[in-house]
């Protein structure tokens, strides 16, 4: 495509992407910021300019779990969306406040150890397998499923055989895991057979899977808190929504 001109002044080539949309956020005066997770450039924060009759420079709303396809254009190291085709996604419409909140904490996994502009083809695949899965089936468990596996295709691939897990204090005093080899300062937890097992089972589960596993509620409760643990501790940072999951599951 050749250069253009707009409000913004001289704009570089556009570029076309394939995505699914992360998050939307309020950006600048009239306009929105998508985080998106691009076949071609993996995360992309993406501004869509605003104009009177709305966002009109393209087909579909903007929703979170949508497919799109969308040119963008680079201006000071910042993206603009110009031409796009969103398909609305209407699965968190259906979503109880308990359910969004675990597609929102799956969103910010993929946010905490996903470098921002590396493609994968894995995470975009199971970025799609996770949208699809949470319109049909239980949203917490598919959020540990695909949290898991989110880690494995990020490289850190735990080995359900052999990892040790500890328990201590976490930054903000509240009881967390930790998989190290060895951590003379915490108590380690005993992981049964069966756990790792289970653990080893969501790690290789296939979403094009119809048969039922058993899931039993101790096991995927320490498998749930595990996971949330170890991206923390991957990232070094706390997850905002891991606290709205423990205030829910109180009430």
């Amino acid at each position: 495509m050749n250069r253009r001109t707009n409000s913004y002044g001289p704009m570089q080539k556009t570029r076309a992407y394939t995505g699914i949309i992360l998050r939307l956020q309020k950006g600048r005066s009239r306009q929105l910021q998508l985080t998106i997770f691009t076949k071609e450039s993996g995360i992309l924060y993406v501004y869509a300019p605003k104009g009177k009759k709305g966002y009109n420079q393209g087909f579909g709303s903007f929703m979170a779990f949508s497919p799109i396809t969308f040119d963008a254009w680079e201006r000071d190291h910042v993206l603009f969306m110009g031409e796009y085709e969103s398909h609305r996604s209407t699965i968190l419409d259906a979503l109880t406040w308990d359910y969004y909140v675990y597609t929102q904490m799956f969103v910010e996994m993929v946010l905490a150890i996903i470098p921002v502009g590396e493609p994968d083809e894995r995470i975009y695949e199971l970025i799609g397998c996770y949208s699809r899965a949470i319109a049909s089936r239980n949203v917490r468990v598919a959020t540990i499923i695909a949290g898991w596996q989110l880690t494995a295709c990020a490289g850190y691939m735990p080995d359900t055989a052999a990892a040790q897990v500890y328990m201590g204090p976490g930054t903000d005093g509240r009881k967390t895991y930790y998989l190290s080899d060895e951590r003379e300062d915490m108590q380690p937890v005993p992981l049964p057979s069966a756990v790792r097992q289970l653990w080893q089972t969501l790690l290789t589960y296939s979403w094009q899977k119809t048969d039922t596993i058993q899931l039993p509620r101790n096991q995927l409760a320490f498998l749930e808190h595990l996971l949330y643990s170890y991206v923390e501790e991957l990232s070094g940072r706390q997850l905002k929504c891991r606290k709205l999951i423990e205030e829910g599951k109180k009430v």
